[in-house]
């Protein structure tokens, strides 16, 4: 491949992935979700979501459908699982409940993985575009895309503390209730096209 198509193939393989791990669209649901963390842990727990979010991108770009057909998992059940999933915290975040969770900064630190390194960062549609791109720029151009992106990710992130104290408390109290919204919108989402997927397998075989 010519240098010029590489480059070419790099920035769409980028912006591809730009597009669809939507850092700016995840950002506000890291800033709610980590209110209750000093700013020192929220750093931390920024560099924690984009070290397993990290590991899970390079585990999908070079393992695919591999990893999930593994454990007999489709494409469509994941995307359901993961509704599921952004269902409740987006139902839990609108009305302000607690449902028993502990407040203490062990607790807190469960958002890292779930929900924001998968399925925000890494969902069904991360994952089934850079298996997509694998497929037609190889495995090492996708990686560094990847890699970019998460450096991009990184930085916005580290930023998180300027954007709260801009906010302020009930700043993200207002975010927190709309992006409760949003949150269970997008479940419905994943749930809607996992289901119509799954059918849709059931009624060609």
């Amino acid at each position: 491949m010519f240098q010029g198509d590489w480059i070419n193939s790099y920035f769409t393989a980028f912006f591809s992935l730009f597009v669809i791990m939507d850092v700016f669209g995840v950002l506000p649901l890291f800033l709610v979700l980590s209110e209750k963390l000093p700013k020192t842990k929220r750093t931390k727990a920024a560099s924690k979501t984009l070290a397993v979010a990290a590991l899970l991108l390079m585990i999908f770009i070079f393992g695919g459908m591999n990893v999930l057909n593994f454990f007999n998992v489709s494409l469509p059940s994941f995307q359901v699982a993961g509704g599921l999933i952004l269902f409740i915290i987006g139902i839990k975040t609108v009305l302000g409940l607690n449902l028993g969770a502990q407040k203490n900064h062990v607790e807190l630190y469960e958002f890292t993985t779930v929900p924001m390194a998968i399925p925000l960062i890494v969902g069904p549609g991360t994952i089934t575009t850079t298996i997509i791109l694998v497929g037609e720029y190889g495995h090492l151009l996708v990686a560094l895309a990847a890699l970019l992106n998460l450096l991009i990710f990184w930085v916005v992130f580290h930023h998180a503390n300027f954007i709260y104290k801009i906010l302020g408390h009930q700043g993200i109290e207002v975010i927190s209730r709309i992006m409760g919204l949003i949150f269970t919108a997008i479940a419905v989402e994943f749930i809607k096209e996992g289901l119509v997927a799954l059918v849709s397998g059931v009624v060609l075989q």
